[in-house]
């Protein structure tokens, strides 16, 4: 848009660049010098006043130039749309400035009248939206307060229920032994259950059950439930070795521990019986073998195969010190020793599965390094028999 020749040339900085001090006080003085012309005319109150080239600001510099009789069709159908007619009178010539002062003030109060009168409006509209939002909060509080009220009505009847109690008691029996409650079929629930119930409140399970846990409900049989088994069937060798004082309890009672990871408990037990003065072969192979598995339970290694030695040396043809120090050996990275007597087990009997999980349960706690070694060795001894450690080796 082109600038109106008639008009007094506002001040406008050429320099592209940093503001100067100056630039920056001759762009005040022009602003100023807008708003003292716009409360000459009246029309301060109106913005467009002091907006550079609006259609309100060329009008005043037109009169302020006496050029007013240059006002073209568009500013004076601009001044009749905003209702300002005594500035229109004035721009026509029909008035004289002094009429116009009355009648611009006339105006500019009625403007500002109306203005205040919206204000009000706006306001009142604000508060009776305030008051509205403020009853539907209400009535939502209200709301979700019956809500919980009667949430908490259902919860307390629902909690006073036998079988909504019993349902709570058995979710939280199967939490307590990390079992997830909905990993358990509906067929197993009650028998699964019923062992739990049993073990929790410290009472041996019969055979069937032990059996049943050890083989169909074997998914079941997790970490805390077998330490759970295990402990209650200790502390009840414990109990008939204090009453009867009969060795093999106490060797009983120690297996029971070590299963349960209670083998510190089993150590302490074990050197304070006076077994070990006995003069039953077997007893003292199956004590010394249980000592041992002890000791190398508490990585007491050297006293373990002391034990698992002195074992051996009471009952030669028992697999079970040969196991011992053949775990033993295999944990101290000594593989051909733990071959060696592992062979001699299984020439005494020892279950091949039983040699295979202890084989694994060794491997699995060594870093990936150790365990290569510890297979490639085992590999080399005996490539048919070991084969199965191929798998564990990816």
């Amino acid at each position: 848009m082109t600038r109106n020749r008639f008009f007094k040339n506002p001040y406008r900085s050429t320099y592209r660049g940093k503001v100067s001090f100056e630039d920056a006080e001759k762009q005040k003085k022009y602003v100023d010098d807008m708003k003292i012309d716009a409360t000459f005319y009246y029309l301060d109150d109106i913005e467009s006043s002091v907006i550079p080239y609006s259609m309100l600001h060329k009008i005043i510099q037109k009169l302020k130039t006496k050029q007013n009789n240059s006002s073209t069709l568009q500013e004076k159908a601009y001044l009749y749309r905003q209702n300002l007619i005594a500035l229109q009178k004035l721009v026509e010539g029909n008035i004289s400035f002094n009429q116009y002062k009355k009648e611009a003030v006339l105006e500019r109060t009625k403007r500002l009248e109306l203005i205040e009168e919206e204000k009000l409006k706006l306001e009142k509209i604000r508060a009776l939206e305030l008051i509205k939002e403020q009853k539907r909060q209400s009535k939502l509080a209200q709301e979700r307060r019956l809500r919980e009220q009667d949430e908490i009505e259902r919860r307390k009847k629902l909690e006073s229920d036998p079988k909504y109690i019993a349902q709570q008691r058995e979710k939280a029996l199967l939490n307590k032994y990390e079992i997830d409650p909905y990993h358990v079929s509906t067929q197993q629930r009650s028998k699964l259950l019923n062992i739990l119930k049993l073990l929790d409140s410290n009472q041996r399970l019969q055979e069937q059950d032990a059996v049943w846990l050890s083989s169909e409900g074997r998914k079941y049989f997790i970490e805390p439930v077998r330490i759970k088994f295990h402990r209650v069937e200790a502390d009840f060798y414990l109990k008939q070795y204090a009453t009867t004082k009969l060795d093999w309890h106490a060797i009983n009672a120690s297996s029971q521990l070590r299963k349960c990871k209670s083998s510190k408990e089993a150590e302490k037990f074990l050197e304070n019986t006076e077994i070990s003065l006995n003069k039953n072969k077997k007893l003292l192979s199956a004590y010394f073998t249980t000592l041992g598995g002890v000791k190398r339970d508490l990585k007491k290694s050297d006293m373990a195969i002391e034990h698992g030695l002195k074992a051996h040396g009471y009952s030669a043809q028992d697999y079970r010190p040969c196991t011992l120090l053949g775990a033993i050996y295999m944990e101290n990275h000594e593989y051909n020793l733990g071959h060696d007597w592992y062979s001699k087990a299984r020439d005494r009997g020892a279950p091949e599965t039983s040699i295979n999980a202890d084989l694994r349960s060794i491997l699995l706690k060594l870093d990936k390094a150790k365990r290569s070694e510890m297979i490639s060795s085992l590999l080399k001894k005996d490539p048919y028999i070991y084969g199965w450690l191929k798998d564990l080796n990816k």
